[in-house]
């Protein structure tokens, strides 16, 4: 009798464990991530006058064209939200094509995403939506590199379906590939399934952390896919939230993190931070009394001051330097371009590229060449027109001062042309790309 009641005991405890949410820690690690996955959709797209290496890149890996023939609404892809504020992390091909991008978030509400800023190297996009209340964000695991062989799983939104989450695990790291011209460095290799939906998505560790943003898939070989690992997206994501981009605030620092201490990594001259006594290379401990692991941890803090705010550095040597925050100094656009590169442009209108007979409307006219300077040593002349910045088409004169403030002396700015001149009773147009280097 107490034999057959043990039974019983144990078949009722299985049924009742079976009715229990799984505790299965890569179910655990979806459940938690899944709120932070976005779906990225756009209502149109942009129509390049050049051949687009992408288009070559999606073809290679998907086995078919990025974008059909036909404008358009379409789902391009997924996204991940790295900040409560509503800002979205993407993969930069996902969006670089979009005149207008959408947000759809997990409970199905719908926001106009504004394009912040691209890198074209490493594929990554910032995005930013006007949110109702904080948002659930996904953390990003910096502390420590995923390793060889270990769980992590895709999620995003492919084909334009509901969320969709594979698993599999980290098959290499720092791998390098090119496609056309475009080469990819240091990217996470891994088996688990990823689909042109979910490009711009998580890949996420069974903590529930981001260890990488999903990027492709060969569609040569089954279980080949990458990801653009994580430590390069806190990176980025911390050259993005610096306060004087995010904020127009002026502090005039940039910070390093090695060998787990906060450092000062540079001090712009004459900033408020340079004016307060703060030199490069000190060790900070504390801000505003507040410790931080990281430099985007650091960045998404600062990034809530306001002009007139005190912030409070604790150096590793013990003294406290305040810091009072100014408005960021307004820096044109068109004087960068002239003192970088010797050109002198002014915006393509509509009016002027009919009245020249140009087949674009939109860009940067080129209206002078300084002699000896980078553009002339690269043939610029007059009438050239530039359609895009460092993979970006060009849009407003802010977006291009944002830019070009990152420039230093002697790096090379990819920018794509568009060249138009008559010979006889022929007019002969092309589009090309050229790297200046700044001066």
């Amino acid at each position: 009798m107490k034999t057959r009641l043990h039974f019983l005991g144990l078949l009722l405890a299985a049924a009742v464990g079976a009715q229990e949410p799984a505790h299965d820690p890569v179910v655990q690690a979806v459940q938690k991530v899944l709120p932070a996955v976005v779906n990225i959709s756009t209502e149109r797209v942009a129509r390049r006058p050049y051949r687009d290496p992408f288009d070559e890149f999606w073809r290679q890996f998907f086995g078919q064209p990025r974008h059909p023939d036909n404008g358009g609404g379409q789902s391009l892809g997924s996204g991940v939200v790295v900040d409560e504020d509503g800002w979205i992390v993407t993969n930069w091909h996902v969006v670089q094509r979009a005149t207008k991008i959408q947000a759809v978030l997990s409970d199905g509400t719908k926001y106009e995403a504004r394009y912040v800023s691209g890198d074209e190297k490493n594929d990554l996009a910032l995005l930013k939506i006007e949110a109702k209340k904080p948002l659930p964000a996904v953390r990003i695991a910096t502390a420590a590199e995923p390793v060889l062989g270990e769980t992590v799983i895709a999620v995003g939104n492919p084909f334009g379906l509901e969320h969709t989450v594979t698993r599999g695990i980290i098959s290499a790291k720092n791998r390098r590939y090119t496609v056309d011209d475009t080469t990819f460095e240091d990217v996470l290799q891994t088996d688990a399934s990823i689909h042109p939906g979910n490009s711009g998505g998580p890949l996420i560790n069974t903590r529930g952390e981001l260890v990488g943003i999903n990027m492709a898939i060969l569609s040569q070989a089954q279980g080949i896919g990458f990801a653009i690992p994580a430590r390069r997206v806190a990176a980025l994501l911390a050259t993005w939230f610096s306060p004087e981009k995010r904020a127009g605030l002026w502090l005039g620092l940039r910070f390093a993190h090695q060998d787990n201490q906060l450092l000062i990594a540079d001090v712009q001259k004459d900033s408020p931070a340079a004016q307060a006594g703060l030199r490069r290379g000190t060790v900070v401990g504390a801000v505003d009394g507040q410790k931080f692991g990281d430099v985007l941890a650091l960045q998404r803090y600062l990034i809530h001051k306001k002009v007139g705010d005190e912030v409070r550095f604790e150096l590793g040597n013990g003294a406290v330097v305040a810091v009072k925050l100014a408005a960021l100094p307004k820096v044109s656009a068109l004087d960068l371009m002239r003192a970088k590169f010797g050109l002198r442009v002014q915006p393509l209108t509509a009016e002027l590229a009919e009245a020249l007979g140009l087949t674009v409307a939109q860009g940067l006219l080129v209206v002078d060449v300084e002699r000896d300077s980078p553009a002339a040593a690269q043939g610029f002349r007059r009438g050239i027109v530039i359609t895009h910045v460092a993979g970006e088409e060009f849009q407003t004169l802010d977006r291009l001062a944002e830019q070009l403030a990152d420039v230093q002396s002697g790096d090379a700015v990819n920018m794509a042309v568009f060249i138009s001149e008559r010979r006889g009773n022929m007019v002969l147009q092309q589009t090309t790309s050229v790297a200046l280097q700044a001066r």
